[in-house]
């Protein structure tokens, strides 16, 4: 360890006594925190080149961190690369080079200053941070919808990465890393900045959630199913998901949960609430409106309170893309959560049901499954899910909601393929090698040629 504090500045490093270390290391999913004995903030790529090359000769446990959300965590070393949070837009090329170390909320309130009539394909929750997502999971925005995934070769351009060796390059001189890391995860050295493309996009949003007593289910169930199954708009999309998931397990009371849904219509508020749009939500008996009209990145910022759930909970979470859902599939789903709490109260605390309606362009956006390094399936919406316990839950608790979200494909999904997921999550019943499919062995190939010692941890293992 000595060795690798003096290749650093004072500055650079982070001990536990220090202010920056829980924020700088602080994981979503608080099981996963392995407690670092250094937190290494470097401050420049000249210095990031001098660590990873120093840890490539060591035995020392290490992983890098972006925004937190993949609870990135080493028992010795954690790299956070806090300090790559560059913006530039470049107006002329419709591009943008992203630092890979902020949160997507930084980038946006950096484009709404700088270009304001201008978006890229991101994420949708403002504390989620620009690597991991792009990297792992492929980068879901709302636009996704028109403009497929933030890591599709049409929306990544290229990236700076700083390989095991030391050396640093942008992807594009080596194509084959540039495709593993569309996608492919955290696995194939640290990158620092992403070059985007940029879009011209509106700042007339309508958005916001309409939220429903429990007892609005069925009719929910019913119309949403049927707005799925009549809208197409490439500019309109919807999350349906369960309202006040974890109150209960912080005041000891029992879950009590409503329904609601967050809309979205880049078309504006006159067409989103009007019959094209989402009048038939508003008008549900026991609907309590809370759209508006909004920017982009006010829109992303209606999910910030959820970022008060860092490190509280055991939280483990799967994403299934879905070709459509219908009622039968809502009323499973909900089952499903009412059944796992009913079972285990203290699951309330990390227990959540969403799903996404989207339209076909967000998976379906590049011209081949060998594209990317995860094989885009060719579906249209996502289901996401989640269970866990409070932070210090039993070992049985524990076991119980492992086994709760590793039923749930099969129970909610059944003719759902382990090639659906989304390569997001990797909790412990997660198959990477299934999620990738045919391009498991060009992701192996591409890991040897660039860390073939194996040293880089991302969130799941490649064989070298």
């Amino acid at each position: 360890m000595d060795t690798i504090t003096s290749l650093l500045h004072p500055t650079e490093l982070i001990l536990p006594s220090n202010p920056l270390y829980t924020p700088l290391s602080l994981v979503w999913s608080a099981q996963k925190n392995l407690s670092p004995r250094l937190v290494a903030r470097p401050a420049s790529l000249a210095s990031l080149s001098r660590l990873l090359a120093a840890l490539n000769t060591t035995d020392l446990d290490f992983a890098i961190r972006g925004g937190g959300c993949g609870s990135a965590s080493a028992s010795d070393v954690l790299i956070s690369l806090d300090a790559f949070s560059e913006v530039t837009f470049d107006r002329a090329t419709e591009t943008v080079i992203v630092g890979a170390g902020q949160v997507w909320g930084s980038v946006d309130r950096k484009m709404e200053a700088e270009a304001p009539d201008y978006a890229v394909v991101g994420a949708r929750c403002t504390y989620v941070g620009v690597g991991g997502s792009m990297l792992q999971g492929g980068a879901v925005s709302w636009i996704s919808s028109e403009h497929g995934m933030g890591s599709d070769p049409h929306n990544m351009l290229d990236a700076q990465v700083v390989k095991m060796d030391g050396s640093v390059v942008w992807a594009s001189v080596e194509p084959e890393l540039l495709w593993a890391l569309r996608g492919g995860g955290g696995n194939f050295g640290a990158v620092t900045a992403f070059k985007l493309k940029a879009y011209k996009y509106t700042s007339d949003v309508y958005s916001g959630m309409i939220m429903y007593p429990r007892s609005a289910l069925p009719a929910l169930a019913k119309a949403e199913s049927a707005f799925a199954e009549r809208c197409h708009d490439a500019k309109m999309a919807m999350h349906f998901f369960c309202l006040d998931l974890t109150q209960g397990a912080f005041t000891g009371q029992p879950t009590q949960p409503g329904v609601a849904i967050l809309v979205y219509d880049a078309h504006g508020e006159k067409h989103g609430r009007s019959e094209a749009g989402f009048k038939w939500a508003l008008e549900i008996e026991g609907a309590t409106d809370a759209t508006k009209s909004m920017s982009l990145w006010d829109v992303n910022r209606q999910s910030d309170n959820l970022d008060a759930m860092r490190g509280l909970t055991n939280q483990m979470m799967s994403a299934i893309t879905i070709p459509a859902f219908d009622e039968a599939m809502i009323h499973r789903t909900w089952n499903w959560f009412d059944q796992l709490l009913a079972e285990e109260p203290l699951l309330n605390a990390g227990t959540f049901v969403l799903v996404e309606l989207m339209q076909r362009p967000a998976f379906n956006s590049t011209k081949s499954s060998e594209d990317t390094a995860w094989p885009r399936p060719s579906n249209r919406h996502i289901m996401q899910l989640g269970t866990g316990g409070l932070k210090g839950c039993s070992p049985e608790v524990h076991a119980k909601a492992v086994k709760g979200l590793a039923d749930a494909q099969t129970t909610i999904c059944p003719e759902s393929k382990a090639s659906d997921l989304i390569p997001r999550d990797f909790e412990v019943f997660h198959d990477p090698k299934a999620m990738f499919g045919a391009n498991w062995e060009r992701l192996v190939k591409v890991k040897k040629a660039v860390d073939p010692k194996g040293r880089l941890r991302g969130a799941y293992k490649i064989p070298t």
